[in-house]
């Protein structure tokens, strides 16, 4: 279990760098959050256009928070301005930043319901954050590795609810953190019954064959999240969290 070192911080203060083997996590609640046209006007072509192709207001303020944000917080680790790039991260379209001439932070985002997180390490990160369902979620245990269905589907409810979000928030890190989507498949790696243990490298992506995902080389770890909320975070060898609440906010 990774040791935790909660915070605040506002966007844009300086921070001491961060271990190698450390993460640090902002969250946001997008209800705080107030965006002005100039920060509207930061956001790139695809994700202005992915933006006003929402339907429902609240989806659409949602995703461009986070995308805000996102930018704030790399601004906070970057001494000269980096764009995130879509589509700099091979097949799957993992972002990362723009320009390789320096070291540059890994980052991961994540965002349900009214929060935001965004996860910053040295080295690959993936952080997945659900809201909890209203509704039966147990037909998800089909997507499941066979280990994680054996383990859920005893459980009465509301535990089994319950552990189906864990499971999806764990598996979604995992996969975040490897390079990866969902589409490499969540049944293909157990993440209730321990981290998936490295003997793939994190950041392959051309293992399409079932299986690869049990050995994406990254541990996994729970996040404390806003209540109504499951998180996760995973990284190769976490060791620390720190915590930034509502950090830049609005």
């Amino acid at each position: 279990m990774p040791a935790v070192s909660d915070s605040r911080a506002r966007s844009g203060a300086s921070r001491p760098p961060m271990a190698g083997r450390a993460a640090e996590v902002s969250w946001f609640d997008i209800r705080d959050v107030t965006l002005s046209p100039a920060d509207l006007a930061g956001l790139d072509v695809r994700e202005t256009a992915r933006a006003a192709a929402f339907v429902f207001p609240a989806d659409r303020h949602r995703y461009q928070v986070a995308h805000v944000m996102l930018r704030r917080v790399l601004a906070g680790r970057l001494v000269f301005a980096r764009e995130p790039c879509p589509t700099c991260g091979g097949p799957s379209g993992k972002p990362v930043l723009a320009g390789q001439d320096a070291p540059v932070p890994a980052f991961s985002l994540a965002h349900s319901g009214d929060v935001v997180a965004v996860a910053v390490a040295a080295q690959p990160v993936g952080v997945d954050v659900e809201r909890e369902a209203t509704g039966c979620v147990c037909s998800l245990v089909t997507a499941m590795h066979p280990s994680d269905a054996a383990a859920v589907e005893p459980l009465p409810e509301p535990e089994r609810h319950a552990a189906i979000i864990r499971w999806w928030v764990r598996a979604e890190a995992v996969l975040k953190c490897a390079g990866a989507g969902i589409g490499h498949g969540l049944d293909a790696f157990p993440v209730l019954g321990g981290p998936a243990r490295n003997e793939v490298s994190p950041g392959a992506r051309a293992l399409h064959v079932p299986g690869w995902a049990d050995a994406a080389g990254c541990s996994f770890a729970p996040l404390s999240a806003p209540r109504g909320y499951q998180a996760a975070i995973a990284q190769p060898g976490l060791r620390l969290i720190r915590y930034h609440w509502n950090a830049g906010r609005s």
